[in-house]
């Protein structure tokens, strides 16, 4: 199911009313915070449906988007979080999570020295951190050469998951 600009938006919004303990949020508070967002964000003036509040709502309780949001309704009108803690950016990665980060920044690392991806590097550098705080760091499996006229790169994937998986492969050199 994808999940749209305007959604993320409303469910940010949403998640900061929720964790803000200082007010209680009605339903029609929050369709108001998530139409003053959107206006804010996108220059949207025509404002959020109450079922497309209601949807997010939902969609924020289910695991579909990995949020499973403790949202419960006090006095059958005021929405907050069970939890006071809790928000949908503070989800913990899992292990599968992990594992795919950090095969992710291994492959981004190898770019740094291209030009064409200057400005990814801080987004590296960012990655790299925040993956290898929540896992130990682990050994490179692949190691790209700097070199513009490569070829052969759309095996790369092919290789790449045959030496995670430790699977052995047989190679024809061709000159």
């Amino acid at each position: 199911m994808p999940v749209n600009r305007n959604a993320l938006i409303r469910f940010r919004t949403i998640d900061d009313c929720l964790r803000n303990r200082q007010r209680r949020w009605t339903l029609e508070d929050l369709i108001e915070a998530c139409s003053e967002a959107l206006y804010e964000y996108e220059g949207i003036d025509k404002g959020v449906s109450k079922r497309s509040v209601q949807m997010d709502l939902q969609l924020m309780r289910s695991d579909k988007l990995g949020y499973n949001a403790p949202i419960v309704v006090l006095e059958k009108k005021y929405y907050t979080y069970e939890d006071p803690d809790y928000s949908i950016t503070n989800i913990p990665l899992t292990e599968q999570d992990l594992g795919k980060l950090t095969e992710v920044v291994e492959i981004l690392r190898q770019f740094k020295g291209f030009s064409h991806f200057q400005e990814l590097s801080g987004m590296v550098h960012r990655l790299e951190n925040k993956v290898y705080a929540a896992k130990t760091n682990t050994e490179s499996v692949i190691d790209f050469e700097k070199n513009e006229d490569l070829k052969g790169l759309e095996h790369i994937d092919t290789l790449y998951q045959a030496i995670i998986n430790k699977q052995p492969l047989l190679f024809k050199y061709r000159s």
